[in-house]
């Protein structure tokens, strides 16, 4: 019994021993006990912190607020009519007299960043589209804050970016452009911007994930950072920064059931960027390359039956009919393996792979066809002369309003400056009617095009940015 009572205090003696040892260890990780107890955190703790304050403070002056007006005209949205005016005008006159028109000024915000001392800022294509004026605030060296008018440079929607350039001269702070090709999970993750309007917030996390494909409000974005800095609305088009105060990504997203933060953020990686953006700062067209093909992904179905080595590559499910791809001899059938000697992991990564090859490029394919591994020569299109929401239907025009075939109906492309609808509809609305007239193929958009008069007045069902609205139009002969 005395033996056994030894060895049990025995064992609560080096047990206490033990947590004495581990408290004066750690006691640098803990607050003091007592205000009389000196305590100081772990010089890499500190270092640490200067390293999020010296982000912070020297992108301070090259993150840029953004905000725009978009003017929209139409007739008042509660105006009912004057039954006197309307007697008099069909008395004297026998006509109703037009409808009385009403111009809305919608603001929006955004973010950006500065990426040349010239004073061009990189912000998402949303951010500035449709807008009609464009205001850039900055914070300059002595901390007074300037607004500045500002003017886009270049955009591309596919990727969802554009550039927008101060329109005042002067030599402003551009962030250094880093390298996101070598952002690994776990990374620290810093975004600024201005959510809901605040300017210059800071918040950091890590890289959560890099995702190959992600779908957002019906748009596949390929090949995005998956961050928990917190990002919201009005973070769009701000820097996703490295702990070396490098951008790594663009922020564009976030996943939430609620319409607010909840912890799945996503940026467009740096690299994508640094491609096309000699063609942005020039205000030049994007050229990307086109395949021409449908695919899907394969699952173990499929490369059972179709013998495939692995779980890779993509399966034509069509080809388009005088596309490079046809030309080239691709089939209905094929699994394309290898683009331009890089394994195809899927159809997303195929997309990017095409995207990121130039027009007129001859490339190598390596398909499997029966079975049989087999070697083609394509030479690349170009994805600009195809609407990329749907390459086998041209564009229409009427009205100076260009539009083709989308997902969800007709999308508005291109509006000429000299449109009577200019103002009223925006490039990437959807119509989905006119005066009551369903439209969901360009054969629809024409029947209803051929007995439309603008002088007459048109009532236009439309989708923007996923809200359904009508626009009514009558413009004087």
């Amino acid at each position: 019994m005395k033996k056994k009572l030894f060895w049990t205090l025995l064992s609560l003696l080096l047990v206490f021993l033990g947590f004495e040892t581990y408290q004066k260890r750690n006691r640098i990780f803990r607050p003091p006990a007592s205000p009389d107890v000196p305590w100081t955190p772990h010089p890499e703790v500190l270092n640490l912190q200067e390293a999020f304050v010296g982000v912070a403070k020297m992108a301070k002056h090259s993150v840029a607020n953004i905000s725009t007006v978009h003017v929209e005209r139409g007739a008042p949205r509660f105006y009912l009519g004057d039954p006197w005016e309307d007697f008099l005008q069909q008395f004297f006159y026998g006509q109703r007299p037009p409808p009385r028109t009403q111009e809305w000024r919608t603001q929006g915000m955004g973010s950006g960043f500065l990426i040349d001392s010239r004073g061009y800022i990189l912000t998402n294509e949303h951010v500035v589209r449709g807008a009609d004026e464009i205001r850039i605030t900055l914070i300059q060296q002595d901390g007074v804050e300037k607004t500045y008018p500002g003017q886009v440079a270049g955009r591309d929607p596919t990727l969802d970016l554009a550039v927008v350039r101060i329109a005042k001269q002067g030599t402003y702070p551009a962030l250094k452009l880093g390298d996101s090709s070598r952002v690994r999970v776990g990374d620290w993750a810093i975004a600024i911007g201005s959510p809901f309007g605040l300017e210059q917030t800071v918040t950091a996390g890590i890289v959560s994930a890099v995702r190959q494909s992600v779908s957002i409000e019906n748009r596949v974005y390929p090949n995005l950072l998956q961050t928990d800095a917190a990002i919201n609305r009005g973070n769009s088009g701000g820097p996703l920064l490295n702990i070396r105060g490098e951008v790594i990504g663009i922020n564009t997203a976030i996943y939430t059931p609620s319409g607010a933060f909840a912890g799945v953020g996503f940026a467009i990686p740096i690299d994508e960027v640094k491609q096309i953006l000699d063609q942005l700062l020039q205000g030049a067209p994007i050229a990307r390359g086109w395949l021409g093909i449908e695919t899907v992904p394969t699952d173990p179905v499929i490369q059972k039956r179709f013998r495939l080595p692995e779980q890779e590559g993509a399966l034509v499910n069509e080809v388009i009919p005088s596309s490079p791809a046809e030309k080239a001899g691709l089939e209905r059938g094929d699994v394309l393996l290898k683009f331009n000697g890089q394994k195809v992991k899927d159809p997303s990564h195929l997309v990017l792979l095409v995207t990121q090859t130039p027009p007129g490029k001859r490339v190598a394919l390596e398909v499997l066809r029966q079975g049989r591994l087999k070697k083609l020569w394509v030479t690349m299109g170009d994805r600009s002369t195809v609407h990329p929401a749907g390459a086998k239907s041209k564009g229409q025009t009427w009205e100076g309003i260009l539009v083709a075939v989308a997902e969800e109906g007709v999308e508005i492309l291109e509006i000429e400056a000299g449109s009577k609808l200019r103002g009223y509809l925006q490039p990437g609305d959807i119509l989905k009617g006119m005066d009551q007239t369903r439209i969901s193929t360009l054969n629809d958009f024409q029947k209803a095009a051929a007995v439309a008069r603008l002088a007459d007045g048109v009532v236009f069902d439309i989708l923007r940015n996923g809200q359904p609205m009508y626009i009514s139009v009558q413009s004087a002969e």
